[in-house]
């Protein structure tokens, strides 16, 4: 069943309508409310602080022990990042606890080809000569050591260097190249 409805209070060309009086068919928000919506349960003021607090402490326990392991995992003692940087500019480096050796013409290198070696040789040396600088540099020796190194003959034996954390030595020979060896002091 339908019928025409006036509403008096609308001024548009709506102010008659086919209504159907079916509760069922009509539209939710003209439907009245059946029963009130319950309360949302709230806290009371004192404990909503509380919790942000509590919540910030707890982030802030897990971001200090988030950066504590990441430095027990991923930290390397200066000594070690210099002796894996030596290795990554040289290619060889020979290591114990406690030192590292840079050799310009490695002791392993004695079986190789002599063809292939002189071909190989420049080239090692070139390189293992910067990873010298650049240990000396990083573990804090005086620019004079890299010349001292560089003007030892055989007949000088060894040659040593020290800061207050490490000892740098180093013996030169025709045969058998420049042979550096950094310690870490004890």
């Amino acid at each position: 069943m339908s019928e025409q409805l006036v509403n008096p209070n609308k001024q548009s060309d709506l102010t008659e309508k086919e209504v159907n009086l079916d509760p069922a068919v009509i539209p939710d928000e003209e439907k009245p409310s059946e029963t009130a919506p319950e309360p949302a349960l709230s806290e009371t003021p004192s404990e909503s602080p509380k919790k942000k607090k509590t919540l910030y402490i707890i982030i802030g326990i897990i971001a200090v022990a988030a950066v504590v392991i990441s430095i027990l995992v991923f930290y390397k003692p200066k000594f070690t990042r210099v002796k894996n940087e030596c290795f990554n500019i040289a290619g060889t480096v020979t290591s114990g606890k406690g030192y590292f050796t840079l050799d310009t013409i490695p002791d392993s290198w004695d079986n190789m080809d002599a063809t292939v070696k002189a071909l190989l040789l420049p080239n090692h040396q070139k390189k293992t000569l910067e990873a010298i600088k650049y240990a000396n540099e990083a573990l804090g020796f005086n620019g004079s050591v890299y010349n001292k190194m560089m003007e030892t003959s055989a007949l000088m034996g060894r040659q040593s260097e020290e800061t207050s954390k490490y000892k740098v030595s180093w013996t030169y020979h025709p045969d058998d190249g420049l042979e550096v060896t950094y310690e870490k002091k004890k």
